[in-house]
């Protein structure tokens, strides 16, 4: 649920996304990622999806462009297929990786920031308070820079956290229009792997070692993973 109301809320009411558009989505083999390729398909995008070569096919078969960023460079490839940018950049990773996905825009469109996975270190995100003050401040620049530099490309950055404490009523109507298109079958959560309860530490760690595609499920009964 987190991750699809994450996904509708940055493409409806941040990105505000048109039909036609082009818009690049990192990790897009990921639980948010999949959602917005998933969502992007509905909303009639052209996508185009960073990746590992193992998430290629997933995110080809959900009417993306897979990029691979172990061998690529993302904004190089984005301006070869497409000459002059994107529309929408959805960033997840955070840090100075924002300024480069800044650069696969066209003039005018917009980052969406909403992570910080660059700051994870073993799956847990890096403490201090050094290190909490130098990204918020990072953070921050970004943002000012996009207003103030030339091109027109703005940072957003989206927080379901403050949203849900600003705008609740959003979440009401998010979850509606997201069950009804679960009900209609136009969306289904893609499963990476599923694991017994007891063992939700051997999850984790495997999300901490590298990205999977889709989401990981924890499930109660063990006899429902047969």
């Amino acid at each position: 649920m987190l991750n699809y109301v994450t996904a509708y809320q940055m493409l409806h009411r941040f990105a505000k996304v048109r039909s036609g558009q082009r818009v690049l989505i990192h990790s897009a083999a990921g639980g948010v990622g999949s959602a917005l390729l998933q969502l992007g398909c509905l909303a009639g995008l052209e996508m185009y999806g960073t990746c590992s070569s193992r998430g290629a096919s997933a995110v080809s078969d959900m009417g993306c462009i897979p990029i691979d960023y172990r061998h690529q460079d993302f904004v190089k490839e984005i301006h070869r297929l497409t000459r002059e940018g994107v529309d929408v950049v959805f960033d997840g990773i955070g840090g100075t990786h924002i300024w480069r996905s800044r650069k696969a825009l066209r003039p005018g469109g917009k980052v969406v920031a909403y992570g910080l996975t660059s700051s994870l270190r073993g799956g847990r995100l890096a403490s201090g308070r050094r290190h909490r003050i130098h990204g918020i401040a990072v953070f921050g620049l970004y943002i000012a820079g996009g207003w103030l530099m030339p091109g027109r490309k703005r940072v957003v950055p989206y927080s379901i956290q403050w949203l849900k404490r600003l705008r609740p009523a959003l979440f009401r109507q998010d979850l509606i229009a997201l069950f009804d298109l679960l009900k209609q079958q136009k969306i289904k959560p893609l499963i990476a792997h599923r694991f017994p309860l007891v063992e939700a530490r051997g999850a984790h760690e495997l999300l901490g070692k590298e990205g999977v595609t889709g989401k990981i499920v924890l499930v109660c009964n063990e006899s429902s993973l047969e």
